[in-house]
């Protein structure tokens, strides 16, 4: 019951999150995109004037209406009302994301995060690991860009995405791939809404504070909110990657799983400058296909070296690739399928980085379990493992593995039969 409870949390979660995130995402993208679009106001009576000077206008169609946007300086004697602001996205995306850390990751004791190929150390220090890098990651962003670097942006860029990358090359010392990815998410994540928290919404509090009291709007506190605007809408295509990164285990579990993050962080927030810069760029597309087509190519160099992936085909004892195998027998292609479809490459892909154990020459093995027994990977052990997937945890890895009791019969006789393919 438990489980059940935990399980079904994790999927209310998930739904808040995505729909929150959509809408905090959106946002994010619209206001940019009309602040770089705004046209100088016009001489000809447009609204501007002394005691409310228009900084820019936009004319948009939508809905079979035209819109009429004004970007100007508030008067002190004629604050709007109502007044829309837009910060409760943010804070739902990240208390739900929040949850289904702790639903995903945390509640079985922070082994979830772990990768037992590469350390032994408890799920604890585990959790610790990750609540305190995304507690000291935005502290050390933060500072960065309270610094004096803040007023030269071509040099705290930079160091900030190489702090970003060795965040991930640290974590994935220690976790699993799918972890590590996520864990960089919920970082960049948190750094994004505590921006709304801490600096746009707190200083858009300052000046309308200072409105309220009768006092000039105070630009430099709208500018301020802006930076930090701007990181979080260059960090939006990052992180909304990092979210789904977990449908990705041929990135996340690559042996080159980190540089190929630091590729898809930088081609991302590249790309979404491009997009930004359209205007006033005639080569922005040429420059975008451009890079978007270098970075496939890298991206697909480093997944396929080394070649050591679990969908690979079996080899015969003398080392040659058994093609004949998989050419006379239906039953394993018919379950290479499923092991697609059924998304079992998501913790089980081959590589330096997986949430369960690999699966290479399993069939026959002896497998060591949670409660120090051992076990022959025999057929039966394989269907149960299939079926009833919680009766037999292997040590080192967590109990997230759900059950594939829906299949149907020749379907698992398929799966089994490709396991026992696999060498």
């Amino acid at each position: 019951m438990e489980s059940e409870i935990a399980g079904w949390v994790s999927v209310a979660a998930r739904f808040v999150h995505v729909l929150a995130a959509i809408m905090w995402i959106g946002n994010s993208l619209l206001f940019t995109w009309m602040e770089i679009n705004l046209l100088a106001p016009k001489s000809n009576g447009s609204g501007e004037g002394k005691e409310n000077p228009v900084l820019g206008y936009l004319d948009m169609l939508h809905g079979g209406g035209v819109f009429h946007l004004q970007k100007r300086i508030l008067d002190p004697k004629a604050i709007p009302v109502p007044l829309h602001w837009f910060m409760w996205q943010s804070y739902t995306t990240w208390i739900s994301g929040v949850v289904l850390l702790v639903s995903v990751f945390y509640i079985h004791g922070g082994t979830a995060l772990l990768d037992a190929t590469k350390t032994g150390i408890p799920g604890g220090a585990a959790i610790a690991m990750s609540v305190g890098g995304i507690l000291l990651g935005w502290l050390v962003y933060d500072s960065l860009w309270r610094s004096k670097l803040k007023n030269h942006p071509a040099v705290a860029i930079p160091v900030s995405l190489l702090l970003i990358v060795a965040a991930a090359w640290f974590f994935n010392q220690f976790f699993n791939g799918r972890a590590a990815y996520l864990q960089i998410g919920a970082m960049m994540g948190s750094f994004m809404s505590a921006n709304v928290f801490f600096h746009i919404i707190g200083n858009q509090k300052k000046y309308m504070a200072a409105l309220e009291a009768g006092l000039p709007h105070d630009p430099e506190y709208g500018k301020a909110a802006k930076t930090r605007s701007l990181h979080n809408h260059f960090m939006t295509y990052p992180v909304l990657f990092l979210m789904l990164s977990a449908h990705f285990p041929q990135v996340t579990s690559a042996a080159w799983n980190i540089p190929i993050l630091a590729v898809i962080l930088l081609t991302l927030m590249y790309g979404k400058f491009l997009l930004n810069s359209r205007n006033r760029n005639p080569n922005w597309l040429v420059s975008l296909f451009g890079s978007l087509i270098l970075a496939g190519i890298l991206i697909a160099v480093m997944i396929a070296w080394p070649e050591d992936r679990i969908a690979t085909p079996p080899r015969s004892a003398s080392g040659g690739k058994a093609v004949e195998e998989i050419v006379i027998d239906p039953n394993v292609q018919a379950g290479a399928k499923l092991f697609v479809s059924q998304t079992c490459a998501t913790c089980h892909q081959g590589g330096s980085s997986q949430l369960g154990p690999s699966l290479n020459g399993i069939y026959g093995s002896t497998v060591i379990l949670a409660d120090g027994s051992r076990v022959v990977a025999n057929e039966a052990y394989l269907r149960s493992s299939i079926l009833q997937p919680q009766s037999q945890i292997v040590q080192g890895y967590p109990a997230a593995m759900p059950s594939f009791a829906y299949l149907e019969p020749e379907q698992v006789d398929k799966l089994v039969a490709y396991l026992k393919s696999l060498k």
